[in-house]
């Protein structure tokens, strides 16, 4: 009988080891998983703060001018558009020709977002390029000319013409010539026919007319 007895306490002993060793690993196991949690939490935090830091570097320099109510230069967001600078220089005053603008338009560092007033003659708002989009070397600024100059091009008609206009008021100026492959329709025969016909270097920041 008092072996029968040992044999149980034995038992029971050996039960409470093994629950202990259980709930010990149980207990580590869910501090790792809360420590993993934190861990995720933190690290989802660290990487928002690090994109939001990055989305505020990314700033362009604005000029607005002309019947505003508070004209000036501002900072805004890469990917704002000619409406946000127009909102942050306080509007448009009750006399602003807002016809002649295409608030759409994405806005470009060092650009000149210039609000005519009703009546006003147009005009166009650049830097340093001649008013006509066509230099004394016969070569086209990508970013000025209408469509009847894009046609002089080589290998551009009416519907390329058109489509690159589109593209440029949709996305900005072209910086180089590989940037016109972007553009539907245009492909790398085309580009290098048009290389030497270019100017990119001189970028229009605006262009108002009648």
């Amino acid at each position: 009988m008092k072996i029968m007895q040992n044999q149980i306490l034995l038992v029971v002993i050996v039960i409470l080891i093994v629950g202990v060793l259980v709930f010990f690993q149980l207990d580590n196991g869910e501090e790792e998983a809360v420590e993993d949690l934190f861990e995720q939490f933190n690290s989802a935090d660290e990487d928002k703060e690090t994109e939001e830091i990055r989305e505020e570097e990314k700033k362009v320099v604005i000029d607005v001018k002309g019947a505003v109510a508070e004209p000036g230069v501002y900072e805004l967001r890469v990917g704002n558009r000619i409406h946000h600078a127009i909102s942050r220089a306080g509007g448009l005053l009750q006399d602003a020709d807002e016809k002649k603008l295409n608030l759409a338009l994405l806005l470009q560092d060092e650009m000149v977002v210039y609000v005519p007033t009703l009546g006003e003659e147009g005009m166009d708002i650049q830097i340093g390029i001649p008013t006509s989009s066509q230099n004394q070397e016969g070569k086209i600024a990508i970013n000025h000319a209408d469509s009847k100059e894009l046609e002089q091009l080589p290998g551009i008609g009416p519907a390329k013409a058109s489509a690159i206009i589109a593209y440029r008021e949709e996305n900005g100026p072209f910086k180089e010539v590989n940037d016109l492959l972007k553009v539907s329709g245009i492909g790398p025969k085309s580009i290098e026919k048009l290389g030497e016909f270019l100017i990119f270097n001189l970028m229009i920041i605006g262009r108002f007319v009648h």
